[in-house]
């Protein structure tokens, strides 16, 4: 287990160098890495990041920012949370407050639908949405806030 959370908060620091933060939603803080996006058929990972408008305590500490990896099931509408680090400042710089690879038992880690209009649904939709729907027409814009419309493609089509 030691050897697993070290693992991580090395990846963490790693990533941390690399991270070319796109933003979502700027305004309300919202990031995402797109060269960590992994999809494996109807699942994406990816990380993202949240700014805080204040600096939140954490112990006798205190945090600008959280890093955060999700897996996401664009099918099902559910995420879990896969790994996370509280940052003390903006923009996942500073120092790693914690990090955490989470199990499948804990509460995030568990399958769950994102909450409304914050920013585990902001990043589901960032990289759920299909190809012809991430680049809307001239003056019209895609709210990342708005929840997806599945299509169920397996269904028989009953124009015929």
């Amino acid at each position: 287990m030691a050897r697993k959370y070290l693992l991580t908060l090395l990846s963490l620091m790693t990533f941390q160098a690399h991270a070319a933060w796109v933003a979502i939603d700027e305004g309300r803080g919202f990031f995402y890495d797109p060269a960590t996006v992994q999809t494996m058929g109807q699942r994406t990972k990816v990380w993202g990041l949240q700014n805080y408008d204040k600096a939140l305590p954490l112990g006798n500490r205190s945090t600008m920012s959280k890093k955060i990896q999700i897996e996401a099931d664009c099918l099902r509408t559910q995420i879990r949370t896969v790994s996370y680090a509280f940052q003390t400042e903006a923009m996942g710089e500073g120092e790693a407050i914690m990090g955490y690879p989470l199990t499948p038992a804990s509460p995030f880690g568990k399958w769950r639908s994102p909450e409304p209009n914050l920013f585990e649904q902001a990043l589901f939709n960032q990289v759920c949405r299909k190809p012809s729907e991430s680049s809307a027409p001239q003056g019209e814009s895609i709210d990342p806030n708005a929840p997806l419309e599945m299509i169920d493609e397996t269904a028989p089509n009953s124009s015929t």
